[in-house]
């Protein structure tokens, strides 16, 4: 679903992702001498590292013997034709990672941050966790399991293969940082229904029972009331349900964020820098960081808007079992990836009419 307003565990990520994003494109001309002095406290990793494979692990998911289960050797998933590359687009790949111990973990937030410099738009697309992919060098499998088996390189390469997007640079945060980050920022406003007051209430989603006391409407929330109502899926949202109603709280919680920072002067931004970095593991250059903010904040200028789309794309899926997971099928994949092309790549695309992706699945009998 597309808007204009902006058990693993959580797939928070974006939410921390999209505020770095934001404060960034909000600050203007002085966050950039503070980025050249605090770069070095970002944890850089350069694409020539060599990265340690792991062994693949396919999910063991629970109450899923009423969906019908399919042979993964029967389904085929065909490759995307590759959208032109183009300097006038930049695409940062946004992912939270959800680790055990010292081992890398799972991705359970994988997202597109665009800035479309010919369109002058901002735009954030978000891929679901329990997608059903091609992963190169690997099995097929869920497309968090991407960076797992293979790092942040294989995690790329994975969206290029099933999507045809290519990526300028990733951003990468693990999972501590998302209750400090709304703390920094001074809490986020979320609107409640009366069930989902009453469900974080009495459960322990919200962690401090001391933040248990959340009402209708709309609530002033800390980091561990927000990382609550963001694990919340068992509660309808919209019309929602499941991971798709934790999908729609996530953007919630991303378009209170952006708000937030939105308000926020560009000292109070600038300020919170040296705090926010360190959080921060990335393979973006220091020079490409710079330019990546100039064209952010010139067509933030422009257009403050942030587009959000949600993939797979509504009607344009399925939920079914492989092996011993529930997984989303993005079926007609090429539906989803021409939605994902124009949304990101607008007017740059050569020819949106007769675009073809060439990307398709197929399930045998």
């Amino acid at each position: 679903m597309e808007t204009n307003d902006a058990k693993k565990k959580l797939p928070l990520w974006g939410k921390i992702l999209i505020g770095v994003l934001s404060f960034v494109l909000v600050a203007g001309g002085g966050i950039y001498l503070v980025i050249h002095y605090y770069y070095n406290q970002m944890n850089y990793q350069s694409d020539d590292e060599v990265v340690e494979k792991r062994e693949e692990i396919f999910d063991e998911d629970e109450n899923i013997d009423n969906l019908k289960e399919i042979d993964p050797s029967s389904i085929q998933l065909d490759s995307a034709t590759q959208a032109d590359k183009t300097e006038e687009v930049i695409n940062i790949l946004l992912c939270g990672e959800e680790a055990i111990g010292d081992d890398r973990g799972r991705t359970d937030s994988i997202m597109i941050a665009t800035i479309n410099q010919k369109d002058n738009r901002l735009s954030l697309t978000s891929i679901m966790r329990d997608t059903y992919v091609k992963i190169p060098g690997f099995s097929d499998n869920k497309i968090n399991a991407a960076y797992h088996n293979g790092g942040m390189k294989t995690l790329i390469e994975t969206i290029k293969e099933n999507f045809g997007i290519t990526v300028d640079g990733y951003v990468l945060v693990n999972f501590d940082s998302f209750e400090k980050i709304i703390d920094a920022l001074g809490g986020v406003d979320i609107e409640l229904s009366s069930e989902e007051a009453s469900y974080l209430n009495r459960t322990n989603y919200i962690s401090n029972p001391a933040n248990r006391h959340v009402s209708i409407g709309i609530n002033h929330m800390n980091g561990n009331q927000a990382l609550g109502y963001s694990r919340v899926r068992y509660v309808n949202k919209d019309g929602n349900v499941g991971d798709f109603a934790r999908t729609l709280r996530h953007r919630t919680v991303m378009t209170a964020i952006y708000k937030k920072m939105m308000s926020k002067s560009t000292l109070e931004l600038v300020a919170m820098i040296p705090d926010i970095l360190p959080l921060l593991t990335t393979n973006i250059k220091k020079a490409d960081l710079i330019n990546y903010l100039t064209a952010g904040v010139s067509v933030r200028e422009k257009n403050s808007k942030l587009r959000t789309l949600n993939v797979p794309i509504e009607g344009c899926y399925k939920i079914t079992r492989v092996r011993t997971m529930s997984v989303v099928l993005a079926s007609p994949l090429d539906a989803n990836v021409k939605k994902m092309h124009k949304f990101i790549y607008g007017s740059t695309l050569k020819d949106q009419d007769s675009m073809d992706s060439g990307a398709n699945i197929s399930v045998g009998q």
